[in-house]
């Protein structure tokens, strides 16, 4: 099967160009550059442990984990697999992972501090790798030589996991961006995007669709403003209020704190290495 008439990877490129052109928006990487910040970031337990589900694991499988963020499934990955290598750009995230797998004693854990489009297979790698996996970490420009990149590195499959429709952060933004910056929000490209583009590359991918719940609890309405302000771009008290007024809206009380919830869809795509 072949995608035709359409190039898949400028859609891609264009799509990441606007969203990163948006007014006040930080990109991964920038925002998970302070220690204080990554160590904040959470991932449901009940997320990971359907993500780890999805992937086809065995004691003597090596793993490469493309923008592994704090660990969230490199460190259950070398618990479970022979060893893991764990790509991260931002240096925040890094260093929360790499305290996380001294305090786990996880020595089969191996880091990587780079983009994955910086990535020098025969310098910074040790594969090839039975299992690829990049888990919301497809922010890269030219999407077909990061896929084409995985492909070479990988002896088994590649395992993809991204949004499927707009996430609730994205509504949020979507609401919010033009009274905070005066600007429109430009959401990520999506995975249908991603499929059509692997189908053009012959990749011959497999898609299934995952619910995505995202909880974050706190104790009260300037907790989560403190927490929400670097996500937004905030940069002083008129555009805080602006927050502050949202969070308002969209946080829900439980019990003594607030909770916000968003619920969307995410996409695991996968295929199988083929030989040469």
């Amino acid at each position: 099967m072949k995608v035709a008439n359409t190039d898949w990877n400028q859609v891609w490129a264009d799509r990441v160009r606007a969203n990163r052109a948006v007014p006040g928006f930080r990109t991964g990487k920038d925002l998970w550059e302070e220690k204080k910040v990554a160590a904040e970031y959470r991932v449901p337990t009940d997320r990971v442990a359907a993500t780890l589900a999805r992937l086809p694991l065995m004691p003597r499988l090596s793993v490469l984990d493309i923008g592994a963020g704090p660990g969230t499934l490199a460190l259950p990955l070398a618990r479970e697999v022979q060893s893991v290598t764990a790509v991260e750009p931002a240096a925040g995230m890094m260093s929360v992972l790499e305290e996380k797998a001294r305090v786990r004693d996880c020595r089969n854990i191996r880091a990587v501090q780079k983009r994955w489009e910086a990535v020098d297979p025969a310098c910074d790698l040790e594969g090839p790798y039975d299992l690829v996996v990049a888990s919301f970490s497809l922010a890269m420009e030219n999407l077909a030589a990061s896929l084409e990149k995985m492909d070479a590195v990988a002896s088994g499959s590649i395992h993809l996991f991204w949004f499927a429709d707009l996430p609730g952060w994205e509504r949020h933004y979507l609401e919010i961006w033009p009274p905070l910056h005066g600007a429109p929000y430009s959401p990520v490209p999506k995975a249908d995007v991603v499929f059509n583009l692997l189908w053009q590359m012959e990749y011959h991918p497999n898609l299934v669709q995952m619910p995505l719940i995202q909880e974050e609890y706190f104790r009260d309405l300037e907790e989560a403003v403190a927490h929400y302000a670097p996500k937004f771009g905030v940069a002083g008290a008129g555009e805080e209020e602006v927050v502050r007024e949202a969070l308002g809206r969209w946080l829900v009380r439980e019990g003594d704190g607030l909770v916000l919830r968003e619920r969307s869809r995410a996409a695991h795509i996968w295929w199988e290495k083929e030989g040469d």
